[in-house]
């Protein structure tokens, strides 16, 4: 009997381990991934912006944002996790009213950009000399150039009158709403000044300098 015991007894503790049940460790729960945008739609002024759209999700949600169209770049936050925010950056228009579609965490946000505006192209028009003027000033005179937005964001005036010697000079052009103006040397200062038409492609005014005075216009 007391040789058998050690036996019986080992016998019975492996049983007893063998009945132990083993509970399987579950997986981390997956966060329930939901996304809200700050911002569906973004309307750009002509000359270019900069700009944002938000995203509200849970932590360890991932989405990317992407854009349809050339003008439109992503310049931060194209891939990211949890709340966060993409930046885009929107170049200058030169055109006529434009759309793209920027696609942010699944879903569509559409950019709209204003037309440019008509002030900014190539021009041409006519200078007739009035009262006071030089005789070596032509009682008529054809002029071309170009308004456009210089590096800083500032109009400016590349004319040409060849007639008076007056050939690619980059002149300040002030802008005020439908007003313009500025100033160029010939024999000396002459300063021009014009109203815009209605739709900023055509315009008539006046120029002056020392004793001369006379008028001037353009077309776009």
């Amino acid at each position: 009997m007391s040789a058998r015991f050690p036996i019986a007894f080992a016998v019975l503790m492996m049983c007893a381990s063998c009945s132990e049940t083993r509970t399987p460790t579950s997986p981390a729960p997956q966060p329930t991934c939901t996304f809200a945008l700050s911002t569906t739609a973004l309307s750009i002024a002509s000359t270019g912006a900069s700009a944002s759209v938000g995203v509200t999700t849970n932590s360890g949600c991932a989405w990317t944002a992407s854009s349809g169209a050339s003008f439109v770049t992503i310049t931060s936050g194209a891939s990211q996790s949890g709340t966060g925010t993409v930046a885009v950056a929107i170049a200058e228009n030169t055109g006529d009213t434009r759309t793209a579609t920027l696609t942010v965490a699944g879903q569509p946000v559409t950019v709209t950009q204003a037309a440019s505006d008509p002030l900014f192209g190539n021009w041409s028009g006519s200078i007739t000399k009035g009262a006071g003027c030089p005789a070596a000033l032509p009682a008529n005179a054809g002029w071309a150039g170009t308004i456009r937005r210089n590096s800083i964001g500032q109009a400016e005036l590349v004319i040409s009158v060849s007639s008076v010697g007056v050939v690619n000079q980059t002149l300040p052009l002030i802008v005020n709403g439908n007003n313009i103006q500025f100033a160029v040397q010939i024999d000396q200062v002459y300063t021009f000044v014009a109203t815009l038409a209605g739709d900023r492609r055509s315009f008539t005014g006046t120029f002056s300098g020392g004793g001369c005075s006379g008028t001037w216009s353009g077309t776009r």
